[in-house]
């Protein structure tokens, strides 16, 4: 990924920026995807060329309904083809020579443009070509299936989790090219390197370090890194004190009016109202500084009342409050203002206006530091490695700190590459960016070095075995995340979340309880399952029953795919699948009957004679829904995976309701099992298989 002098490297372009990351990943990959199959002639590019971006945007908005509420010049465009839409899609050369250039700049800067930006996120992750091609390690990505490699074998890890851990351990930050060669930055190496040693490293010191750092680095500081001569924090400080020139405009200027003001001291926004907050702050300072008042101080205070103030300390305290001025209601006097903020820039400067700009500046790289930095957080953590509940820490430490050597680790955070390896690696059609390449090879450990971890990890964990090493931390990670059920989701908040998600303008409390880096849906089939799990006395393993990826944290970030289940969980007497959706009841017959019914077939095929159940659950469920579900139990059907003959597959509906309203009145999953089989088992089994065979046969007479 390419970054320029003075700009801070981003994850996931602004331009569509949403706090699904890992969902969006997925949605984008997918249409590209469908794009091949059913375009296959379309290669990416802008009207009238190829329709690959006018269509790609399309999909987005359709998968993304959620995400993508309003897009009003899209709406006018597509309204005034009208009629003409399919001529449009068609490419007419007299239509295209006669409208095109009335459309041309809406279509490019509205549409297709957008589509660039947000599939530029899966070319800076290496899921695809620039070209927009899938890529190796973007189809691992999607379809969640990797090839583990004996040291990725010991985590306790699911694939998705292997997938984005492979691209981060592979990403690097390009400067420009400078006599034919170019440096780099490793952010993954450098978060790494700042937790692998278990030292305490704050939240915001370690965005700062992660996120701050560039190519363009001196190569005093890259000799410190490397070296360990510096730690997070003296990093933190160098990377703040950033250079700053002051405009001319500013200049010689004891002081401004709004007119020059508004010119520099402006908000991305573009909002004349925050423009005003930021003057009406400068002249009560100004004023404060000249006079030393108790009035003065008051009205310095004021600005720290009123409901714009956090524009204030965003824009001059990088996030935090420019002074210490007590609590609110009860502020500090001025001589205590005085003492507690002996020394602040703003108030000791002797040249007020340079004073003022530079607060603002620094404030403002910081701020751009921390507002980039969420997308590499939500990453990070996605890999299953990072947490950041408290302070930033690793997750499976001890084992880390044996697989990877931090002094190693340092000299790699920064290197450089000659103008053809850095196109082999990330920017060839076939670059190294996109393979699906595993740790040990990203990390060029040999065969010894592998075998040598390997026992090192062995040996702490006190077994013999590569295999019995996965399978005591996955038994630790089950445990862990049973008390963080336990801790965060109690029975009471399940019932409280169950009953939210029947009004989609909920959808941010219940983000905001749980998760924002996850969808509803994803949030709710989370949700049902450890309702589930307290409907069972807690009696199965849940972690090991979702079909999820989970963060560090064990909040949820995406549905793993794969073709099973939701949620699969195997009791001694019986195996109980929970199919979990959120579609309205009117989309469901399209959505969910044939993926419903092939995973309770496959289920059944794969676990006789073991019996089997599937509990459909939504929000509302459709009339027709319920009655399928209750007439394929007479049917004789067959597997999907095996074509095996299946009969009496049962699938029970329950509403969200339903489901909350057992957990108060403490309903034991075994009596809603029997309840269901006792009823279905009345169901008739249709005895003549060969029905269709008999009227072919009549009809041939």
């Amino acid at each position: 990924m390419f970054v320029e002098p003075n700009h801070i490297f981003n994850l996931m372009d602004t331009n569509g920026r949403r706090s699904d990351v890992l969902n969006a990943l997925k949605v984008y990959l997918e249409i590209l995807e469908e794009l091949k199959e059913t375009w296959p002639s379309e290669k990416w590019g802008t009207y009238p060329a190829s329709l690959a971006q006018f269509l790609f945007y399309e999909k987005a908005l359709d998968k993304s309904k959620d995400v993508f509420q309003v897009h009003r010049k899209y709406d006018a465009f597509v309204q005034a083809l009208g009629a003409e839409r399919q001529t449009f899609i068609d490419r007419d050369e007299g239509w295209v020579q006669k409208n095109f250039a009335r459309f041309a700049r809406v279509l490019d800067e509205s549409i297709e443009k957008r589509a660039r930006h947000y599939t530029s996120n899966l070319v800076k992750m290496g899921f695809s070509t620039e070209d927009r091609n899938i890529t190796e390690a973007g189809y691992a990505y999607l379809r969640g299936s990797v090839q583990r490699d004996a040291l990725e074998g010991i985590l306790p890890l699911d694939n998705i989790n292997i997938a984005l851990l492979r691209q981060l351990a592979k990403l690097k930050i390009f400067g420009e090219s400078r006599q034919g060669r170019r440096q780099y930055y490793a952010p993954f190496l450098m978060a790494l390197t700042l937790l692998l040693e278990g030292e305490a490293v704050s939240g915001h010191t370690f965005e700062i370090v992660v996120q701050g750092l560039s190519p363009y680095a001196n190569d005093s500081l890259k000799e410190a890194i490397r070296s360990n001569s510096v730690t997070a924090e003296q990093l933190e400080e160098i990377i703040c004190d950033i250079n700053i020139t002051l405009p001319g405009e500013l200049a010689g200027k004891s002081d401004l009016d709004y007119a020059v003001f508004q010119t520099v001291f402006k908000s991305s926004k573009s909002n004349a109202t925050i423009s005003k907050a930021y003057y009406a702050f400068f002249c009560a300072l100004r004023d404060f500084l000249q006079s030393r008042s108790h009035g003065d101080y008051e009205r310095l205070l004021e600005c720290f009342d009123r409901e714009d103030a956090p524009l204030i300390n965003k824009a001059f305290g990088c996030g935090r409050a420019v002074f210490d001025i007590g609590n609110r209601g009860n502020h500090h006097s001025l001589e205590e203002f005085l003492e507690k903020n002996a020394g602040h820039p703003l108030l000791c400067a002797t040249d007020f206006i340079s004073a003022f700009y530079t607060t603002y500046a620094r404030s403002k790289w910081i701020d751009g530091i921390r507002e980039y930095s969420d997308t590499t957080l939500r990453l990070l953590g996605a890999t299953g490695l990072f947490k950041f509940k408290r302070l930033p820490e690793l997750a499976y430490q001890e084992v880390l700190s044996r697989m990877f050597c931090a002094d190693r680790l340092r000299e790699h955070i920064f290197g450089e590459m000659t103008e053809d390896e850095y196109r082999r690696y990330e920017k060839d059609e076939d670059c190294y960016l996109g393979k699906n390449v595993s740790i040990a090879n990203i990390f060029h450990y040999s065969a010894v070095e592998v075998e040598t971890i390997t026992q090192q990890i062995e040996d702490h964990l006190g077994v013999t075995t590569a295999a019995a090493a996965n399978e005591l931390l996955v038994g630790q990670k089950s445990a862990d995340f049973a008390a963080h059920i336990r801790s965060k989701y109690p029975r009471e908040k399940v019932i409280e979340l169950l009953a939210l998600f029947s009004d989609r303008r909920n959808d941010l409390k219940i983000k905001k309880e749980v998760n924002d880096a996850a969808t509803v849906p994803t949030i709710y089939e989370y949700i049902v399952g450890i309702a589930w799990y307290y409907l069972s006395n807690e009696e199965f393993d849940l972690y090991n029953s979702f079909n999820l990826t989970l963060n560090a944290d064990f909040e949820p970030v995406i549905h793993a795919g794969g073709g099973e289940g939701d949620i699969v969980i195997h009791y001694p007497e019986i195996v109980v699948m929970l199919e979990v959706t959120l579609m309205k009841k009117q989309v469901q017959k399209r959505g969910e009957w044939e993926p419903v019914l092939r995973h309770s077939l496959n289920l059944k095929a794969d676990n006789e004679p073991k019996e089997t159940i599937t509990f459909f659950i939504a929000d509302e469920l459709d009339y027709n829904t319920i009655n399928i579900w209750r007439a394929v139990a007479s049917a004789s059907l067959e597997s999907t995976n095996t074509h095996v003959p299946v009969d009496g597959v049962v699938i029970m509906p329950f509403t969200s309701l339903e489901i909350r309203d057992f957990l108060q009145n403490n309903v034991y999953y075994k009596k809603i099992v029997n309840a269901v089989k006792t009823s279905f088992a009345s169901v008739p089994a249709i005895a003549n298989t060969a029905w269709r065979e008999e009227i072919m046969e009549n009809l041939s007479d």
